[in-house]
């Protein structure tokens, strides 16, 4: 199950969609504040197919907690010389930069190196504290694609909230894939595609993941509570801007598109400081 949360005269509506035929069916049910609380809908009564409008689609959920993993490729430990973490490295991103999965970027005022990072998003579906691996795996509700942006002329450990946490640096979507379409098992095996101006720069399997899906919910769970509609980004693989030499950052202009087998692509524009 694909679900979609678009843009409608009264608010956002939640849609069913059908990526192979690019429809979509209305629900009727609205999408504010997050409609995984109370678990999937029904969608017992869907309107006639539409065409996908994707200037309509919004984030499909609005996490509370939005927790970022870094270094959790090989492949991007390695292109920076980087020794794997013996535990996840966590880190904060700001909800308020969640944005719409077709849209615009500013570049930000306080930054000239504005990087990219394709990435899985684990959504959970219930509230889990202090659980199992059998618990873990069954709080996962399905998947997101990110594009988790970032400044990396300021990151530092200290800083990585704010190196992350700007306007628009966090779009998602571009719709809810249930494990119901995607277990968790094959999530493991998914593909991840990045291109910048049509040129293919991040190419990876979610195989190469250092920690896997239940392996996060699991470690993150232990220390703090996740529910309904949290996301967890699940880190990026190589290929990003800083691996380049010289570094390849994002400028005013560049199409930055992001994909994930089975779930769907994200597409922004770079454009001025607003």
């Amino acid at each position: 199950m694909h679900i979609a949360r678009v843009a409608g005269l009264a608010g956002s509506e939640l849609v069913l969609v059908d990526p192979k035929s690019g429809t979509w069916r209305r629900t009727g049910i609205g999408g504010d504040g997050e409609w995984l609380a109370g678990g999937l809908p029904g969608f017992r009564t869907l309107a006639s197919e539409e065409r996908i409008d994707h200037g309509l689609l919004l984030p499909p959920v609005t996490p509370t907690s939005f927790v970022g993993i870094g270094l959790n490729y090989r492949a991007h430990a390695a292109e920076q010389a980087r020794a794997l973490p013996a535990e996840p490295r966590l880190f904060f991103k700001n909800p308020r930069s969640l944005a719409p999965p077709f849209g615009e970027l500013p570049l930000h005022p306080a930054s000239t190196q504005l990087d990219y990072e394709g990435e899985l998003g684990i959504v959970i579906g219930r509230t889990t504290f202090d659980c199992s691996r059998t618990e873990a795996a069954s709080a996962i509700a399905g998947w997101v694609v990110v594009q988790d942006f970032t400044l990396r002329d300021l990151v530092l450990p200290e800083t990585l909230p704010i190196a992350k946490g700007g306007p628009a640096m966090a779009p998602l979507g571009p719709w809810f894939t249930s494990v119901e379409t995607v277990p968790v098992d094959r999530a493991g095996n998914l593909v991840l595609r990045c291109w910048i101006n049509g040129e293919l720069r991040q190419e990876a399997s979610t195989s190469d993941m250092h920690f896997g899906p239940v392996d996060l919910v699991h470690y993150i769970a232990r220390f703090m509570p996740l529910g309904p509609g949290d996301v967890i980004a699940t880190g990026s693989p190589g290929g990003s801007g800083v691996g380049f030499s010289p570094p390849r950052w994002l400028k005013a202009g560049d199409v930055v598109e992001t994909g994930i087998s089975e779930l769907g692509q994200l597409h922004q524009r770079v454009t001025r400081p607003v």
